[in-house]
């Protein structure tokens, strides 16, 4: 792992595994009024002539890696999250086995009214600025093509410059404050002596990474060679480079960008630049579900 990460798992103590178990049973809570309200509105509308997409922005970690309760990493754990749709043109309980992102509800949401009848956002709105560029596509796509997409672009920019910090927990180029027994007001709190706190780090400015997920959930690792169909391949700004066989290390706790040899390496720092660069669903998918080597397997 990168040095903020390292950072914070040696740092973090006994508090931040009482805060992260904590945390886990806030949200649980928090989400039983989510429950109730999402049943009010289902309760009052006109499900046949309505299209709800229930989703959340991002995941959480709840202590893996070390790490104390947040959601700037590039791992599963923060970067999967529920994605449910439904109305009229989907079709009833149905699970496709295809990658969707958040980047597809817009384009949903236009196909959606499209096939409603509606011909036009606004009176005087062209054909043609209907005709949005987006780089995803629509989620109705996906399920006529459910092998469309299998590579995808997680970018984020890390915080921190020292300045956000207070007293001694302040570090530069990180986002840090303290966590004592004031940082929740309701019922659970977090029960600890007034004199207790410890130091949460949260950030780093160089925390600030790129990555490829290539998804492939079908096809097991062939012996002990393998292939590039599902991994993950981050490159951080500091200049460190992260990649994870997720046949062979679902969990991400194993770094084996070092074991890469160098021609596989350029590989994928070439295609995430590419990556990086394409515009529109078409160009940018037709560029991800390329192979290494014009589709031949990649091996180490």
């Amino acid at each position: 792992k990168q040095w903020y990460q390292r950072r914070v798992a040696i740092t973090a103590g006994n508090l931040s595994a009482k805060y992260n178990e904590l945390g886990w049973r806030r949200r649980l809570q928090s989400l039983q009024s989510i429950d109730e309200g999402f049943q009010k509105i289902l309760q009052n509308i006109d499900s046949k002539n309505t299209t709800i997409i229930f989703t959340s922005d991002n995941g959480f970690y709840f202590g893996e890696w070390g790490m104390v309760l947040d959601k700037r990493q590039p791992y599963e754990v923060t970067i999967r999250v529920p994605m449910f749709a439904s109305g009229p043109n989907f079709p009833k309980g149905s699970s496709p086995d295809t990658v969707v992102l958040n980047i597809d509800i817009a384009p949903t949401a236009i196909d959606v009214a499209k096939k409603s009848g509606v011909t036009r956002p606004k009176p005087g709105l062209s054909d043609q600025s209907y005709g949005l560029q987006f780089d995803g596509t629509s989620m109705l796509s996906l399920l006529e093509t459910p092998n469309s997409r299998n590579s995808f672009l997680i970018e984020y920019h890390g915080m921190g410059d020292g300045l956000e910090s207070n007293n001694s927990c302040a570090h530069l180029n990180m986002r840090c404050w303290y966590k004592s027994n004031k940082v929740w007001y309701t019922e659970p709190k977090f029960d600890i002596p007034d004199d207790e706190k410890f130091c949460f780090c949260v950030d780093s400015k160089n925390n600030t990474f790129t990555c490829e997920r290539r998804v492939n959930n079908k096809n097991p690792r062939a012996g002990d060679s393998g292939d590039f169909t599902n991994f993950l391949y981050c490159a951080f700004s500091s200049g460190f480079n992260e990649y994870y066989d997720l046949h062979k290390d679902p969990f991400q706790m194993k770094n084996m960008w070092e074991t890469l040899p160098e021609d596989q390496k350029l590989e994928l720092r070439s295609r995430i630049g590419r990556i990086r660069e394409c515009r529109g669903f078409q160009e940018c998918n037709q560029l991800e579900q390329s192979g290494f080597g014009d589709g031949e397997t990649m091996r180490f």
